[in-house]
């Protein structure tokens, strides 16, 4: 089976031609500093699910970044940059969707299947919001996020939801650009952007073996 994370599937589509084989064979043999990339916000995306569960208020929020503010101040390194950066995912959160009122459900990961590749779909939050479930994907990172990898990774997520016909309109796909404030959209049933998907998985699935 060849597996990439969503996230993945968005760098890999949307990478040059030559750098695509590259991507993929980190895929396939990921380093350890790869696998620590995957949990680089781990504490930002915990404690957000903790405030929302908890019912806090923003100040909660900016309290979790004040305590990882210490941990900057006795930590060095890769470690340091990562507490900082959490610190500043947080306040952001509080800064711009600190006033959202979510019921956290269960955490939830489904696998996408395009042929032979699997597409692991791990939504941040998976919350209820005024009696409506939603998905959200949180993005933290200073770069404004590309805006086809935003379409790929809410399709992704529409398309679980739909093969596993869970009761979530498509409106409640959502990905979060924290640092801006903005909430991206878009993902539609019968959307084009599937069939982009599919093909981009047999693209993977055809030379995977080779790299």
């Amino acid at each position: 089976m060849k597996k990439l994370s969503l996230k993945g599937l968005a760098e890999y589509m949307t990478a040059t031609d030559s750098h695509k084989r590259k991507m993929l064979r980190d895929y396939k043999y990921p380093s350890v500093e790869a696998l620590a990339k995957i949990t680089y916000y781990r504490e930002a995306r915990d404690r957000i699910a903790a405030f929302h569960s908890g019912g806090h208020d923003t100040g909660w929020l900016l309290d979790a970044a004040a305590d990882l503010d210490v941990l900057v101040q006795s930590s060095d390194g890769t470690r340091k940059t990562r507490f900082k950066y959490n610190a500043r995912a947080l306040r952001g959160y509080a800064k711009h969707f600190g006033k959202k009122k979510f019921k956290v459900l269960g955490e939830t990961t489904y696998g996408l299947h395009f042929d032979d590749v699997l597409i692991t779909v791990h939504p941040d939050l998976h919350v209820e919001e005024k009696g409506k479930e939603k998905l959200i994907k949180l993005e933290f990172g200073l770069k404004e996020p590309d805006s086809r990898k935003v379409k790929i990774i809410n399709q992704c997520m529409l398309e679980a939801v739909l093969r596993d016909r869970l009761d979530i309109a498509s409106s409640g796909v959502l990905y979060f650009d924290v640092p801006r404030g903005r909430i991206h959209t878009g993902a539609r049933i019968g959307s084009r952007m599937t069939n982009d998907i599919d093909a981009a998985c047999k693209n993977i699935s055809a030379i995977w073996d080779n790299i």
